[in-house]
């Protein structure tokens, strides 16, 4: 797509006009957020986050009720289903997986697992309809794999590295901007997972790729070079931060520093976004914060979107800015009951082809980002040591959810997922007469790998993915298994294929 590249300031407004608003306002549809660590900012020690009146966990719990309480078939969905069944379905439950996943990293729960399980195969019966074949498919396939991750069910594993691979093909040029970091994201997490060298390296040169499109105030544009839009800052932010999870990219920490030291100064004292001022140096004249009044006129109006305090209060929080306390205060203002609507303001008029996407007081779409988001938050908090209190309506814990924990401690397998060879991992607290194994997802034995006397400590067996005749065993789910007298451990794995 050619792109023109405007300057950011102008004095005129102009509008979005006939039919090439039409078909441009489709395509620019794709982009909207369907709508996951290290401080991006110093966290000064001697000033300690107050969390005595933060309402996000309370939000968190009401989302989840109310998500949970709506549930058709497994699922939560948005009335406009009928108007985009791709875009509602991307928006909605593959957001819901991302969040379910979040909060199950936090709060292990049988009906956690559920629900990542009953919507992420919910996301495979519909793939047709959800694929869009572009690198906004990023989402699908991280949201797939970071299912696998929390399941261990591997046909999500498949699904999402099928994705992956198409995603690896597009031309990394076409990977700009916030739909460049959906494909970052997929390939981060499935580089992350398999150790897959082209994934991590194509993750680091799209990162790369954003200094050229980042403005000199820390902002980013939407679509139009030079624009500064606050919603998609902020939203690429959010993207930034589950990128930084996964990989060590330098650039990432000052890249997100100007980002949030421009969304805080976009901030007003009530907590709402302001989205234009006079311009400094010249008389007569307004900047604007969003793309579209900025000259790129084939954009669309990001202002008053409920998701966007959102992203800001995950990019506050994670860099401990001073303008967390009265954002998410707003942010809090505009729930009801775990409800949120689609805008706080400015309505576009009916004839806008983004209206039907703008008009809902309960908006499962919007709502299903700002639960993404949230939950990152939470999890966010808990990956920098902070204890984080996190009370469900459903508060049953898996069982032996410890147990596996401390099991994977003693016995691992890497890289998981693997493409052939591994390593079995495990430590022994004295010598003992061990055998270690690989078994099928049937209970089958594929190969026995170290039968004999171990000494006390850690160990490492290595398997080339072959089993016991030589032959390369076919992409799945195996269990390592090591035994030694009456005691016996497994892990689960996959091999990728």
């Amino acid at each position: 797509m050619n792109r023109t590249f405007l300057p950011y300031r102008t004095c005129p407004r102009p509008a979005m006009t006939g039919a090439v608003a039409l078909v441009l306002a489709a395509f620019c549809a794709l982009a909207v957020p369907p709508a996951p660590a290290l401080a991006a900012t110093a966290v000064h020690p001697d000033q300690p986050r107050s969390r005595r009146h933060d309402p996000v966990s309370g939000i968190v719990r009401r989302m989840d009720r109310y998500l949970e309480r709506n549930e058709v078939d497994g699922v939560t969905m948005d009335w406009r289903y009928e108007v985009s069944p791709s875009e509602e379905i991307r928006q909605t439950v593959v957001c819901q997986v991302l969040a379910y996943v979040e909060l199950y990293r936090l709060h292990p729960r049988r009906r956690l697992r559920t629900d990542i399980v009953e919507h992420a195969d919910f996301l495979l019966g519909r793939m047709d309809a959800i694929r869009s074949h572009t690198p906004f498919d990023g989402m699908l396939a991280y949201s797939l794999l970071a299912a696998y991750e929390t399941t261990g069910e591997a046909r999500f594993l498949t699904a999402g590295a099928a994705i992956t691979d198409e995603l690896l093909a597009i031309p990394t040029s076409e990977c700009i901007l916030n739909g460049g970091l959906m494909v970052a994201l997929a390939t981060a997490d499935y580089a992350r997972l398999t150790g897959n060298p082209e994934a991590e390296q194509k993750t680091r040169d799209i990162v790369a790729g954003l200094a050229p499109f980042q403005n000199e105030d820390g902002s980013f544009p939407h679509w139009c070079g030079g624009s500064r839009d606050i919603h998609y800052t902020g939203w690429m932010s959010m993207e930034l931060i589950h990128i930084e999870r996964m990989l060590d990219i330098p650039s990432l920490a000052p890249t997100l520093a100007r980002m949030t030291e421009f969304l805080a100064g976009r901030i007003g004292p009530d907590g709402r976004a302001i989205y234009e001022e006079a311009c400094p140096d010249r008389p007569v004249c307004v900047q604007y914060y969003y793309s579209r009044a900025t000259g790129c006129g084939y954009d669309y109006d990001t202002r008053g979107w409920t998701v966007e305090p959102a992203y800001c209060a995950l990019a506050f929080d994670h860099a401990d800015d001073p303008a967390y306390p009265r954002l998410v205060g707003f942010l809090a203002s505009l729930e009801h009951g775990g409800t949120f609507p689609d805008l706080y303001g400015y309505w576009p008029p009916p004839e806008d082809p983004e209206y039907p996407w703008t008009i809902a007081d309960t908006s499962v779409v919007n709502m299903s980002v700002i639960f993404w988001a949230l939950t990152t938050e939470l999890t966010d908090r808990a990956q920098s040591g902070e204890a984080v209190a996190l009370a469900l309506d459903d508060d049953e814990e898996v069982p032996s959810a410890t147990a596996e924990v401390a099991s994977r401690d003693r016995l691992a397998v890497g890289p998981n997922p693997a493409r052939g060879a591994c390593t079995v991992s495990f430590v022994l607290d004295a010598a003992a007469d061990v055998s270690v194994a690989v078994f099928d997802a049937r209970g089958r034995c594929v190969r026995r790998l170290e039968e004999g006397l171990l000494r006390a400590g850690p160990h490492g067996v290595s398997w080339d993915g072959r089993d016991g005749a030589g032959r390369a065993v076919p992409g799945g789910v195996y269990f390592a298994r090591i035994a030694h007298g009456k005691h016996a451990a497994s892990c689960r794995f996959a091999i990728v294929r």
